[in-house]
């Protein structure tokens, strides 16, 4: 080529097709590369999750199994993350085959939008890495195979539970997924979680806390009567709460001759509809009159609008018709968050004769037991609350050595909090190798929620263990949860567990728990709505346990 004489630019690219479309590729690539890095650098992820989950919802949160112990939301209290971090080395301290448990719950609460709160979901993931710890490093629960914990997330009001039982669905052979627990409250999403749990892994699915009468009946089925084949719980239903609840207005001096049920009409919420459908039946009797006061709490509220303040408006209207039916006692047929919203009003609402209003409620009272207007209500002597709970610390009594129920009572105790056998005085005997002791604050088992957490996962462990289903063939722990029953009860902390033919628990008290001002609970009746007591494993010759 002559000095001086111009070649065009594209003229080079024709004369060499393959190498100009590479290089063309490697431009373009790198442009789309940088483009992406520039945008993470400019715009960062607000969340990032761990592996088992995805982000979703507003405000963002994650959600799926969480098999990394990561944080399920920006911002996370430190509490929870301690907990994490503890799920993350009881699991990395697992090095021998071994099974897991999945708790599965709302874990990314939204401050008054969601009706339960942080201080619940730490009683109940201490409860299940309670008996986790127990079945890795005592001979409580047998000893093989090792049982790994994983937390599961539905996002806020269980609205991304689909999500979540598509995130265990996807890992449960790899990290042998055996069984489900928790779910948390009675509602229509955690009856479709359940539901699918069953269909399509063929797994136990334990609930803790979930006590409305039809959580355990298919949502599929148009009969409404079949049950979900592999679901179990092990807390009384709401028919054994209102049961329990009225054997003891019966027993209130002077005699209850004017009750009110103020009932929540709030659609999709099976533990309320259940619960005041129970009390509006169950509490008529002779020379009594029963009032009902219907309100509906919100299903969804728009942006800055504050649960409290939208329920606020409905007791102030309900206030004079209260007045009017001047009951005895009011059983408040609502979720326990709403409770402050009615005391609030009660108090602050103007006086109509009434010196004292004394008001019974379900057990997501619970979730009431720190509210600050429950609380103020309580100091100023207008109300008094008690619940009927499904576990109490306290409901065993403090005689020693006491029952057998309260001998397992005892050893749950110890293994929470770190601390002597209370009656014993002696440490807890750990297998070689255990890892460190618990050290859980005794004042979180005052809602009761440790304890029943710790249950539905000691008896999935339990099912687990038995000729090694939790590995071989976890579809065969329904059939062997349905033999827990009889001479063949489970110790548990909040009683022994057995299971009826349709999953329920078999002769479980009810504590009636009265709330002080400080927050502080108290078991004032243990009553057995379904049975006598049931405070031993049945012996020869001697009186059998419910269901022998």
């Amino acid at each position: 080529m002559s000095a001086g004489v111009h070649v065009p630019r594209f003229a080079r690219w024709r004369r060499h097709p393959a190498a100009s479309l590479t290089v063309l590729v490697l431009l373009l690539a790198g442009l789309v590369l940088g483009g992406i890095q520039g945008y993470k650098f400019l715009v960062r992820p607000e969340l990032s999750c761990g592996k088992g989950m995805t982000a979703t919802g507003s405000p963002l949160q994650c959600v799926g199994v969480n098999l990394e112990s990561t944080a399920f939301t920006k911002g996370e209290p430190a509490r929870m993350r301690k907990l994490e971090d503890t799920v993350r080395a009881s699991n990395d301290a697992v090095k021998a085959e071994s099974t897991s448990v999945v708790l599965l719950l709302n874990l990314s609460p939204v401050n008054d939008v969601d009706t339960l709160t942080y201080e619940s979901l730490y009683h109940n993931v201490e409860g299940a890495v309670t008996a986790v710890w127990r079945a890795n490093n005592t001979a409580a629960y047998g000893s093989r195979p090792g049982v790994k914990l994983y937390l599961a997330n539905m996002g806020s009001q269980y609205a991304s539970w689909q999500q979540a039982v598509d995130s265990i669905q996807k890992h449960a052979d790899a990290e042998h997924i055996s069984a489900v627990v928790g779910l948390g409250q009675s509602t229509e999403q955690t009856r479709q979680a359940a539901a699918a749990v069953s269909s399509r892994l063929h797994i136990p699915v334990i609930g803790s806390t979930v006590t409305g009468n039809s959580m355990n009946l298919d949502p599929a089925d148009p009969s409404g009567r079949k049950p979900i084949p592999d679901m179990f719980r092990v807390s009384p239903t709401n028919t054994d709460s209102v049961i329990a609840a009225g054997q003891y207005v019966a027993g209130m001096r002077p005699a209850v001759t004017s009750m009110a049920v103020v009932a929540d009409s709030v659609a999709d919420d099976d533990y309320t509809a259940t619960l005041a459908a129970e009390a509006k039946t169950r509490f008529q009797a002779p020379d009594r009159t029963v009032t009902v006061l219907p309100y509906t709490s919100p299903r969804s509220l728009p942006a800055g609008a504050g649960r409290q303040d939208y329920l606020v408006q409905q007791f102030d209207l309900m206030h004079a018709n209260l007045c009017q039916a001047a009951p005895s006692v009011v059983y408040f047929a609502g979720r326990g968050r709403d409770l402050g919203a009615f005391v609030q009003n009660w108090v602050q609402g103007a006086p109509c004769g009434i010196a004292q209003l004394h008001i019974l409620v379900g057990d997501d009272a619970s979730e009431a037991i720190r509210d600050d207007a429950v609380l103020k209500g309580v100091a100023s002597g207008r109300v008094t609350v008690a619940y009927t709970a499904l576990a109490s610390p306290d409901e065993w009594g403090t005689e020693c050595p006491g029952s057998d129920a309260k001998r397992n009572y005892d050893q749950f105790w110890s293994a929470f909090t770190g601390r002597p056998d209370p009656c014993t005085k002696q440490p807890l005997a750990t297998t070689e190798g255990a890892l460190p002791p618990l050290a859980f604050d005794p004042a979180d088992l005052a809602s009761g929620q440790a304890m029943l957490t710790h249950d539905a996962a000691v008896a999935a462990i339990s099912a687990a263990r038995r000729d090694g289903a939790g590995l071989k063939n976890p579809g065969l722990e329904t059939g062997i949860l349905h033999q827990f029953y009889c001479a063949q009860m489970l110790p548990g902390a909040s009683g022994w567990l057995s299971f009826g033919s349709d999953g329920n628990p078999v002769g479980k008290p009810a504590p009636i728990v009265q709330l002080n001002p400080d927050g502080t609970t108290k078991t004032v009746s243990l009553a057995w709505p379904s049975s006598a007591p049931n405070l031993s494993l049945p012996q020869k010759g001697g009186t059998g346990a419910p269901g022998c």
